[in-house]
């Protein structure tokens, strides 16, 4: 019971993280048609990203350290994994860039990186189901 109530916490925090990655990338993609997004958003944006890689991992290490493995995963699953792990990624590097240098940008590279991280958000949501259901 101990290890299931685990799960279930984490993948609240991971849903909720998700829901924060989508819904404040696209705020951010549409606050930069006109100005710069605050850099406030592209930190929370960042840390959503950061959370949802660090509950990911807490998947894997919640079964490790319950089952003494990792989970058993192959085929279209592990792609998928791939994918998320790839999307948190580049989602942290895109934030951590606009961090960096986004107040001096054009509006149309402010809209390329927010645009790069909604579609990044919406991509790892997807992936999401297919390493649910084929897991």
């Amino acid at each position: 019971m101990g290890t299931l109530l685990e799960y279930a916490l984490i993948q609240v925090f991971h849903n909720f993280g998700a829901l924060l990655v989508v819904g404040l990338s696209g705020y951010g993609f549409r606050v930069a048609l006109r100005h710069p997004p605050p850099q406030m958003l592209a930190l929370l944006v960042m840390l959503a990203w950061l959370a949802q890689g660090l509950t990911g991992a807490t998947f894997g290490w919640v079964t490790y350290r319950s089952d003494h493995r990792l989970p058993d995963i192959h085929g279209i699953a592990v792609g998928a994994l791939m994918i998320k792990i790839s999307c948190v990624g580049m989602g942290v590097g895109l934030m951590a860039t606009c961090l960096r240098w986004g107040p001096s940008w054009s509006a149309h590279r402010r809209m390329a990186i927010w645009a790069g991280s909604t579609v990044l958000a919406c991509l790892a949501l997807t992936a999401a189901a297919f390493l649910r259901w084929f897991s």
